[in-house]
């Protein structure tokens, strides 16, 4: 929404004070005491004012120390040929803070000269200052509209992504202005601006950035320029909060819960305060009685992003678990019996065996694929171990156990499993002893241990000189698909134009990846920069990619409003527009782009009514739990190598299929028109909406060289379809369900 407003004034002022400081005594009535003087005073941003840098005068009123509101500031000037106001009428009346500010703008003729701030049967102010005479003839620029726009409506909170912001200036024929000045402010995260004057494009750009604020928020950033604004809102996403322990409790046992930090790359975040709070409500049906757990109001991560705190379950009954941080919330059911069932022994089957419940808890080892895992639980009621015989279940997300059940000896009972896949397995063991069920979990993750492939990749594979850089990113799996954890990857860069890599090696994650960064120095031939991707403990494998350093002949600018098309009662439309500019920002017409759209991850969970104060909000998406409000469980795009193919080891849920597929429709190419612009219709079922990320790529070749740019968001849903707490969401899975299942575990469908 375009909103007319003033300037606001900046943070430290080259304070000028003026000579001549007025006063104007009130009358009491009575004979007492003579009230305090009125006086104003003049302040300036800076002495020398140029068009790229004009100055704030600001003139604050006062009486005494008090400062006062709602008094008409009169500012003129010696010599008009200097200087303009803005607004040209030079008026403005003091705020909350006594404050009244303009603008002063550079004229035409250069020199010293003063402005005058009056405010009536006040003494007036002057202040100094000095033009470069280099501002326009014709007063204020005939600025009518400022658009913003966000390449991309959501930002990692990792801080690794930034997403350019787009001002386009027009008059009221909607001719594209250059040389309009547009302020970029954000409330949150860091602004980096490029280019703060227009173009002959009509374009002003800067850089968002979230550098170390990993909090999931929402930032509005706003372009102003004469008093002319437009404001587009960016997501940061991506932070979450892990909590995993027994669902089951003893009274009177100390059990520790792990808690986790993690940003939108999977990494922990050090140092992070995670508060702790119960629910307080059963969550039985019909209800039952509350559980009273001993808890602490929160703890800290260590430098991993992880930590641990204590529950001591006081009295029988059910209880909820919350844990929030940085904007994200993961909650927990536990239910308080008079037994305890902990796992007291995890073998990695190579020799690493330790206690899970222990306290501060141990890290639970990988597996290898070619090892057998063992999980012994111990289960005591009243401090002593249950009968012999007593049958335990079990079941596991990934692998092959050995026995779906066993009986206890001497309270314990063992579990093993082996899986000739790699990934994440949560095994459940559950108890039965008449009325008393129980059941505990346990994470670990199977690794496959031997490289078959390693492939590398470069995105973009085309980048400017002076610094620009590329992500090179490998994809190591085994001779089965799997792909291979903790393999330690060298990077060797050739490169004879003074370019580098940061960092020379990584370490390969559950997703079987390792990157590094490429930045640019010179132009280099065709393809003439090569960087290398080696296995270190089995040289043989290597894979290398080639780039090319270039002047790019066009730059690709992409971005998105806060509006969404409703197609029809079972479709949406989000659109973008995309401009494109040469290297002096001037429109490049009969481009024509290559477009795509990939999905980039899925959500599993359920649509949930949000409510605050008892008052119905909205619906939102949600963890399978719905009775508290926790993020939806993310899933990465099956398909890792994007090649529409079903390959070994791909099918993570097992349903034959690739999960997500593609779900959304747009044009393969566009072509830009006469001002450089184009827009681009995605195009998707309704019940998709905010359970899909789409990658949507772009890219032409000009003169052989190739220009590309990217943005990820979040499939959108109209706000009409969530803001009624009688009309469910759309939908196309079991009840309220995702498309994709509820379960947070991306190995089934349910």
């Amino acid at each position: 929404m375009k909103l007319h407003q003033g300037f606001s004034c900046f943070a430290l002022f080259i304070i000028l004070m003026g000579c001549g400081g007025g006063s104007l005594s009130g009358d009491d009535g009575g004979g007492g005491e003579t009230p305090d003087e009125i006086t104003v005073t003049l302040a300036i941003s800076n002495e020398m004012v140029s068009e790229q840098n004009p100055a704030t005068v600001t003139a604050t009123v006062r009486q005494g120390n008090t400062v006062l509101a709602g008094k008409l500031v009169t500012f003129t000037l010696d010599n008009a040929d200097l200087a303009f106001f803005n607004p040209e009428i030079g008026t403005a009346n003091t705020q909350s803070n006594g404050e009244a500010t303009i603008i002063l703008n550079a004229g035409e003729t250069a020199g010293a000269g003063q402005v005058t701030a009056t405010v009536e049967e006040v003494d007036p102010a002057n202040i100094s200052f000095t033009s470069q005479g280099d501002g326009n003839t014709g007063g204020l620029p005939d600025l009518a509209d400022i658009s913003l726009f966000a390449s991309s409506q959501q930002i990692a909170s990792s801080g690794a992504q930034s997403i350019t912001l787009t001002a386009i200036a027009k008059d009221t024929n909607n001719n594209l202005l250059d040389n309009v000045n547009v302020t970029f402010t954000a409330d949150s995260g860091q602004i980096e601006v490029v280019n703060a004057i227009t173009g002959a494009d009509g374009q002003a750009t800067a850089i968002l950035k979230t550098e170390n604020e990993p909090t999931n928020r929402v930032i509005t950033t706003t372009a102003s320029s004469n008093f002319i604004t437009d404001s587009v809102s960016v997501q940061v996403v991506g932070t979450t909060v892990s909590l995993t322990g027994s669902t089951s409790l003893a009274i009177n046992d100390d059990n520790s819960y792990i808690i986790k930090v993690l940003d939108s790359d999977g990494i922990g975040i050090a140092n992070t305060q995670v508060n702790l709070s119960l629910t307080n409500t059963s969550t039985e049906s019909p209800a039952g009685a509350v559980a009273e757990l001993s808890i602490a109001d929160s703890v800290s991560t260590d430098f991993t992003g992880q930590t641990s705190v204590v529950v001591t379950g006081i009295s029988g009954g059910t209880n909820g678990i919350i844990a929030s941080s940085l904007g994200a919330t993961v909650s927990q059911n536990v239910a308080v019996q008079g037994d305890s069932f902990l796992f007291s022994t995890f073998d990695d089957g190579n020799g690493t065996s330790v206690d899970p419940s222990a306290v501060p808890a141990e890290t639970i080892p990988d597996v290898l694929l070619s090892d057998s895992a063992s999980l012994t639980l111990t289960w005591l009621r009243s401090g002593v171990a249950v009968p012999d015989g007593t049958q335990v279940n079990f079941t596991s997300t990934r692998g092959s156990l050995v026995a779906s059940s066993a009986t206890t000896v001497n309270g314990q009972v063992t579990a093993s499993l082996t899986s000739d896949n790699a990934g994440k397995a949560l095994v459940t063991f559950t108890g039965t002893d008449d009325d008393i069920v129980l059941n505990n979990q346990l994470e670990f993750e199977f690794i496959a241990e031997s490289v078959d492939t390693i492939v590398a990749q470069a995105l973009p594979n085309s980048v400017g000189p002076n610094g620009q850089t590329s992500t090179i990113s490998v994809v190591v799996k085994d001779a089965n698909g799997n792909l291979v954890k903790n393999k330690d990857i060298d990077f060797t860069l050739t490169d004879t134009n003074g370019g580098t890599i940061f960092p020379a090696s990584a370490i390969t994650d559950s997703n079987g990846s390792a990157s590094t960064i490429y930045t640019s120095n010179n132009v280099s031939a065709q393809n003439d920069v090569s960087i290398q991707a080696t296995v270190r403990d089995n040289p043989s494998k290597t894979d290398t990619v080639s780039l090319t350093v270039a002047d790019r002949e066009v730059f690709i600018a992409i971005g998105t409003g806060n509006e969404i098309i409703e197609v029809d009662s079972t479709s949406y439309n989000k659109q973008f527009s995309v401009f494109v500019t040469d290297i002096d920002s001037n429109p490049v017409e009969n481009v024509d782009l290559t477009v795509s759209a990939i999905p980039v991850r899925f959500y599993k969970g359920i649509w949930v009514k949000f409510f605050e104060n008892g008052e119905f909000i909205t619906w939102k998406t949600n963890g399978p739990d719905g009775e508290v409000y926790s993020d939806s469980f993310p899933c990465v795009n099956e398909d890792t190598n994007i090649n529409g193919i079903l390959d070994p080891g791909e099918d993570t849920n097992g349903n034959d299929l690739l999960t997500p597929g593609n779900v959304v429709a747009a044009l393969g190419e566009v072509t830009t028109d006469s001002q450089g612009g184009a827009v681009i219709d995605i195009k998707y079922p309704q019940s998709f909406g905010h359970w899909i990320d789409i990658r949507l790529i772009l890219s032409t070749q000009v003169n052989g060289t190739e220009s590309s740019t990217q943005t990820t968001f979040t499939l959108p849903m109209s706000s009409a379809d969530l803001l009624s707490e009688d009309i469910t969401p759309p939908v196309a899975g079991i009840g309220l369900n995702s498309p994709f299942g509820a379960q947070s575990d991306c190995t089934t469908t349910d």
